[in-house]
């Protein structure tokens, strides 16, 4: 039986590569069906593994990479289908991740294609699942952390793309071309899902074509979701802008727990951001310097911003302990949602400075900033 299943799979991994290549060459309708032969031959292969422990890790990566297959076919029953076979055995942790990771994908570009109608070139899509989200409903701070996050990462975009200066605090007046204006789209119990129209004004006529500025950010948050940070640093090469981009993106990345995943799309790209907020590191600072500091990780309450020295904010912990956070460019946007929030704070400290690395709100406790600091 196994020889059976080796040839299997074997032939559909060939007529996957070829399906690649055909894809590679523009040849779309080819590509199509050699995918689709593919998938027939790989789901037959995973229909063939007995469901018990001794057939692992076999089993799960057959079916997982099946799945895969039906989900690069479009076959989104088939592939949540193959998705619970999968789960229902014994996968290991990076299997598991990556079923479960798949999943989130399935639906989401399943629900879009149940929408009744489709993105306009000013809209932008947002698609959130997890055990935050309820009947259709999402945790408010999880919500608005995201959206707040991406209003800006719009903003700077626009900014970037108009060649203007990165600014620290913030649009100048008129820079912006457009207002956002939300409504929601139809959801069920298992995903909360809005649509962000960005409406052009009059102050900016030359630059109210908006769809660039989406189109732009959606690659840029792609290739962060891929690991490709070298990348979006050759695309973005302002030091704030890059750093700005990264800093957002953490934010509006799935955390793995109350956030699980993050769907993005417009009227020509689609994301699905699977990559945790705890893996794109906040780490913008110079190696080169002559103290040595050290990891740090730290819960308290974002305080307070040093007007004298505005690249310092405030951290007062549990037991009154006073530290100071730099806050480099491009991460100013990012730090100020937290303000006043029970903080974890991960960065190197030198002894006098925390340099932060990562930023994420507390659930477990919530403690009232000191405003007299």
């Amino acid at each position: 039986m196994m020889n059976n299943v080796s040839e299997l799979h074997n032939q559909a991994m060939k007529l996957s590569q070829r399906a690649m290549v055909a894809r590679h060459n523009g040849e779309q309708a080819r590509a199509n069906a050699l995918s689709h032969e593919a998938f027939e031959y790989e789901s037959q292969a995973a229909a063939l593994i007995p469901d018990e422990n001794a057939s692992e890790p076999t089993r799960s990566v057959i079916y997982c990479s099946a799945a895969s297959l039906a989900y690069e076919c479009k076959e989104w029953k088939a592939a949540k289908e193959l998705i619970k076979k999968a789960l229902s055995g014994y996968p290991s942790e990076r299997i598991y991740q990556a079923l479960t990771q798949l999943s989130h994908q399935v639906d989401f570009e399943s629900y879009l294609q149940t929408q009744p109608v489709k993105l306009q070139d000013t809209e932008l899509h947002l698609f959130l699942q997890g055990k935050a989200v309820t009947s259709g409903a999402v945790i408010y701070d999880e919500f608005i952390k995201r959206l707040t996050s991406l209003k800006v990462l719009i903003e700077k975009t626009t900014q970037r793309l108009l060649g203007i200066d990165y600014q620290k605090t913030g649009a100048r007046q008129n820079d912006n071309p457009f207002i956002a204006a939300l409504s929601l789209s139809n959801t069920d119990k298992n995903n909360f899902s809005m649509t962000l129209k960005l409406v052009a004004t009059s102050e900016n006529p030359s630059t109210q074509d908006i769809a660039p500025v989406i189109d732009e950010m959606l690659i840029g948050i792609n290739l962060i979701n891929d690991f490709k940070e070298i990348d979006l640093k050759e695309r973005i090469k302002t030091p704030g802008y890059y750093q700005n981009f990264l800093a957002l993106t953490h934010d509006i990345a799935p955390e793995g727990d109350q956030i699980q995943f993050v769907g993005l799309s417009s009227s020509k790209k689609i994301v699905g951001l699977t990559r945790l907020s705890a893996e794109i590191e906040l780490d913008f600072n110079d190696k080169s310097f002559a103290v040595t500091r050290k990891p740090i990780k730290i819960e308290g309450v974002l305080n307070y911003a040093d007007s004298i020295k505005p690249k310092l904010v405030g951290l007062i912990t549990q037991d009154s302990g006073n530290y100071k956070i730099v806050v480099e460019e491009g991460l100013d946007d990012y730090v100020k949602f937290y303000f006043g929030r029970w903080v974890t704070v991960q960065g190197d400290f030198d002894g006098n400075f925390i340099y932060l690395k990562d930023l994420q709100t507390m659930r477990s406790q919530r403690l009232t900033a000191n405003p007299a600091f």
